[in-house]
Order: structure tokens, then sequence, then C-alpha cells
């Protein structure tokens, strides 16, 4: 068999795109990294579990430190920080879109002439 040998998702490559992730790197940008096409990673990552696990990780850590740094932001009284955060974690109360409150709509009566009954639509 010629060609490139099989990659293979090593525990140090599990930890490099367990930084990558957790640094905000997209799918595409860790394959281009690790020197591999897109679909090779999806594969591996269906192959390993270790190697998604390490992604996975990766992303909710980079996710964790974002977070926690705009909410240090908003206490320490950045006011742009408090709106973004109140916005997307107090939707129901901050919200710019509120739904307008259901209203109940009032009886209405219709008339029909006798005249209007008795015509026929072709």
């Amino acid at each position: 068999m010629t060609g490139r040998p099989a990659w293979i998702p090593t525990d140090p490559v599990c930890q490099e795109v367990r930084e990558m992730a957790s640094n905000g790197l997209t799918v595409v940008q860790i394959a281009d990294c690790l020197g591999i096409s897109e679909s090779t990673l999806y594969g591996k990552q269906n192959e390993y579990k270790e190697f998604m696990d390490a992604i996975k990780k990766g992303r909710a850590e980079g996710l964790n430190k974002v977070s926690n740094a705009l909410f240090e932001k908003a206490i320490q009284g950045n006011v742009t920080a408090m709106i973004y955060y109140l916005k997307v974690r107090g939707r129901e109360n901050w919200s710019e879109n509120q739904p307008e409150p259901l209203r109940e709509i009032p009886p209405m009566q219709i008339v029909l002439h006798g005249a209007a009954l008795n015509r026929h639509v072709i």
C-alpha cells in the first residue's frame, strides 16, 4: 500500500488539540494546524473517543475563560459587559426584543343582511 501513513491522534496530539480548542480555534483551523483535512479530523473524532473528548473539553475550557472574563468585567463596572451579560443571561427581563403580551380579543358581532345570504357565488 502506498501513500501517506494513517494519521492517529496520540496523547500529545490530543493535548495540543485541547489547547487549540480552548483558545477558540475552529475545527477547520485545528485540522490545518495538524496538517490533516477537515474530513479526517471528523473521522478521527468518531474513531477515537479521547480525541473527541479533547476537542469538547478544550471548547468548554475556552468558553469558561471567556465567560469568567466577561463576568469579571461586568462586576468591575464595565457597562458594556454588564449590558451584554444581562441581555444574554437575563433575556426574559433584559432583552430588547420583548414579545408583546397576549391580549384577549374582545367579542365581535357579525351582522349579515338577508340580501347577502341569498347571493350565490359562482
